[in-house]
């Protein structure tokens, strides 16, 4: 594995910071030990070279799907979306211009600023699936589905699920919690060890340490502490200016890590 660094910027004079992305590429071989060090595949930005692919270095999120097991929480998500049923298929089998129809109304409805998914597929596609969610009605499917996941094999033992979108047609579906429950139940189905989430970063993933078996990599190990989990995740809501950069720094350094 080599490890390399995109330095962009940093400051010296008045506060200590840098800004640089770390970068790895990982051999098909090493990939199991990359992600015991908090590594997951770039494959948006990064496509692969030869039997190589690009990974990042962040605060990265997963399950021990050894250690999950049902709550009130999770049950209370199956049973709102009772009227869902899913479809796992390989990149061959999808049909594009419905992923595309899906995914524009998603980044419409979360304001969020449009990029274009077929490179994604393209990028290692033997590797990859989408589960397709559809809805019922009186016991009959939509012609079209209302959702799906895009989910990678990542390692020997583990998945990645790189990308949730939803049309949000029925919003009090809640859809999403319960796309996070069929895609642990793909994996326990397939036998793997962990569903990695990535990011964890801002108030938008809190909701990833809601499930038991919850972990977050720290920059120095795994760990299985949702509540401080979530406090990292409120103060980067809260975090403005540069100097609100230098108190996070030397909390952390001081409180957290080793």
């Amino acid at each position: 594995m080599k490890i390399y660094f995109k330095h962009y910027c940093g400051a010296i004079t008045e506060y200590d910071y840098l800004f640089f992305d770390c970068m790895a590429e990982v051999p098909l071989e090493d990939e199991d030990e990359a992600l015991k060090g908090g590594w997951l595949p770039d494959d948006y930005f990064q496509p692969p070279k030869g039997n190589k692919s690009h990974w990042y270095q962040a605060r990265q999120t997963r399950i021990n799907l050894k250690k999950f097991k049902e709550t009130r929480s999770t049950r209370k998500s199956r049973k709102k979306c009772s009227s869902i049923i899913t479809k796992t298929l390989n990149c061959e089998e999808v049909d594009l211009l419905t992923l595309e129809k899906i995914f524009n109304k998603y980044f419409e409805y979360r304001g969020f600023k449009k990029w274009d998914l077929k490179p994604l597929i393209k990028l290692e596609s033997d590797r990859k699936k989408f589960i397709i969610y559809y809805e019922q009605i009186n016991g009959n499917s939509w012609h079209n589905a209302i959702a799906f996941s895009f989910i990678r094999d990542v390692g020997n033992n583990s998945i990645f699920s790189t990308q949730f979108a939803w049309d949000y047609e029925n919003p009090k579906l809640y859809l999403g919690k319960y796309a996070n429950l069929a895609e642990i139940d793909y994996c326990i189905e397939q036998g793997k060890d962990y569903m990695y989430l990535g990011f964890g970063y801002e108030k938008s993933c809190i909701y990833k340490a809601d499930y038991e078996g919850f972990e977050f990599w720290t920059g120095e190990e795994w760990s299985n502490n949702a509540e401080h989990y979530k406090f990292l995740c409120e103060r980067d809501s809260k975090i403005e200016k540069t100097s609100d950069l230098d108190k996070v720094k030397k909390y952390d350094d001081k409180h957290f890590f080793k």
